[in-house]
């Protein structure tokens, strides 16, 4: 029986373990993807932060109610054009300061995520100068 217990105990933390590092690679891929998704949204249709916010949070320009993807708020994403109609024009969309939870007993209690950012330079949609 105490071996048992010995072989449980380590069987259940290494599962927990695995489970807890898989979820923030999960969620660090999810929000890469989601803010590469946004940038790529706004920099082949017209710039409007609203609608690209709305593309990071609910994969749709159309504005919804309520947290957007995995809980994310509109608070955390931020949208900035620089150097508009420049040689270096380019869009940036980033998520910020998301709040990922732990679950297991010694890891207990909320990380913050890294800054997710993608930059991508502004297409001219065929136009030509």
């Amino acid at each position: 029986m105490v071996e048992g217990a010995l072989i449980a105990l380590a069987f259940i933390v290494t599962v927990t373990g695995a489970l807890e590092v898989s979820q923030m690679f999960f969620f660090h891929q999810a929000f890469r993807e989601r803010v590469r998704a946004g940038v790529r949204y706004a920099v082949v249709h017209e710039y409007s932060p609203e609608l690209v916010r709305n593309f990071v949070l609910y994969n749709s320009p159309e504005p919804k109610t309520g947290r957007g993807f995995l809980g994310l708020e509109p608070s955390l994403v931020s949208v900035n054009r620089y150097d508009t109609g420049g040689d270096t024009d380019r869009i940036e969309v980033s998520i910020r300061s998301y709040p990922l939870r732990f679950f297991t007993p010694w890891l207990a209690g909320r990380t913050f995520q890294p800054v997710f950012r993608a930059v991508q330079p502004v297409e001219s949609l065929g136009a030509t100068d």
